[in-house]
């Protein structure tokens, strides 16, 4: 019996996400900014190759480890899908990642593929802002009851203030024309170039 864990592997946010359908993050996930961490940029592509034909060039072009190689690419392929992500001297961990999905229709493959922040990245990122939030509102509250020193107010500020600033940190580069990332044309150029793949009809 076959049980499928591709949930396990890192996966780039995708917008039918939990997190982008609250009401007041929905629209952040088709928002291209360079400050917006919350962006997923969507794309298809189309190839004549079978999806296992695909997930096997894939799995060959990547390296075992993620270490240096030739593309500067590494990630992780599965039944169905694949991970990528661009290798870097640094290791950053607001570094996006482009995730595909394989569906075969009328002898074509298609790529659903996306590009955004790893998604337990972003879950930690808004359970710790939720935490730095009432935490600074309740040394807030300190100050007011005058149960604390007014310098606990400053401290409370800056730990409601620090889910911002790392939300900001964590966006991406556009290209001059502020349709796309230079991230996901990094990407996109690998799956194409691997898997001889061109964008599709819907592509974004």
């Amino acid at each position: 019996m076959f049980v499928d864990l591709s949930f396990l592997n890192p996966q780039a946010l995708s917008r039918r996400s939990w997190l982008l359908r609250l009401p007041l993050l929905r629209e952040l996930g088709s928002r291209a900014a360079s400050w917006n961490s919350l962006w997923v940029e969507t794309f298809e592509l189309v190839t004549p190759q079978r999806p296992e034909v695909c997930e096997k060039l894939l799995d060959d072009a990547l390296p075992r480890w993620p270490v240096p190689n030739q593309r500067w690419i590494a990630g992780y392929v599965w039944r169905g899908g694949f991970t990528i992500y661009r290798l870097t001297v640094w290791r950053s961990s607001f570094r996006a990642m482009g995730t595909g999905e394989l569906s075969s229709d009328r002898g074509m493959t298609h790529v659903d593929f996306r590009v955004g922040l790893n998604r337990l990245g972003i879950y930690a990122l808004a359970l710790l802002s939720v935490l730095f939030v009432l935490a600074g509102l309740a040394m807030l509250a300190s100050v007011l009851r005058g149960g604390a020193p007014i310098p606990f107010a400053m401290i409370g500020i800056v730990l409601m203030a620090l889910p911002i600033a790392t939300f900001v940190a964590g966006g991406r580069s556009l290209r001059r024309d502020g349709r796309r990332s230079e991230e996901a044309d990094r990407l996109l150029d690998f799956v194409a170039d691997v898997i001889g793949a061109e964008p599709g009809s819907s592509a974004i």
